[in-house]
């Protein structure tokens, strides 16, 4: 892969995950608000938007993990440090 290529791959990246911050603020939002409102009805719209919201989350890591697949098969030497590795 072009470090041109490679540069643009990071921007997409960099994009995808401001793109994913979007709906995981608007879930945390959603949530708060559900428990200052208090009562069952609160409660029930906060998870049910909360719901609406992990479908824009899982939208987004799908795009990250296409991108981030494509661009493996290009080339890209994608090296990840599982968490077990980095904490043992």
């Amino acid at each position: 892969m072009s470090q041109e290529r490679h540069r643009a791959l990071l921007r997409t990246l960099e994009r995808d995950v401001h793109d994913l911050c979007q709906p995981l603020t608007a879930l945390q939002c959603r949530l708060e608000l559900g428990l200052i409102c208090g009562g069952e009805a609160a409660m029930r719209e906060a998870v049910e938007g909360g719901l609406l919201e992990m479908t824009r989350v899982f939208s987004c890591v799908s795009a990250i993990r296409g991108r981030l697949l494509e661009a493996g098969s290009d080339g890209v030497n994608l090296e990840f440090v599982s968490n077990e590795e980095e904490s043992g």
